[in-house]
């Protein structure tokens, strides 16, 4: 086979077009998808990024496991979202899941609108399928 130039008449299997006209027929063999399974060649990816794929965890059903809130320390919070530590270990199979940090969403939060690292707060604990989270969240 040749594909460009050459011996074999000039103009080679593509008909002179060169590298795009490569491109071109491989992605006419493909069905029209391109390399690799793409879309297209040019700009089809453009802003896909990570998408939402993923729903939020903080819409999960919940099953609450404490009948009285727990004390916990705002270990980390990220503007919607944050980790509390329990100051006695909850018992629960997902406890361990997450080093024993709670996950807290800021619709969680009662009396506030974001937690402070290093303050004490009041919550229940729930078990979803991502883990355990805080609900019902008080800053101290």
């Amino acid at each position: 086979m040749n594909f460009g130039g050459g011996k074999m008449g000039g103009k080679g299997m593509m008909g002179g077009k060169g590298m795009m006209g490569m491109m071109g027929a491989m992605k006419g063999m493909m069905g029209g998808k391109g390399m690799m399974g793409m879309k297209g060649m040019k700009g089809d990816m453009k802003g896909k990024g990570k998408g939402k794929s993923k729903s939020p965890g903080h819409t999960l059903p919940r099953e609450r496991i404490t009948e009285t809130p727990v004390i916990g320390e705002v270990i980390e919070w990220k503007g919607k979202y944050g980790w509390v530590k329990p100051t006695e270990p909850i018992q629960h199979e997902k406890a361990e899941k997450r080093e024993g940090k709670i996950f807290v969403s800021k619709t969680d939060l009662v009396g506030c609108e974001e937690l402070t690292p290093g303050k004490l707060v009041q919550f229940h604990v729930f078990a979803d399928a991502t883990g355990l989270g805080g609900e019902e969240c008080l800053q101290a």
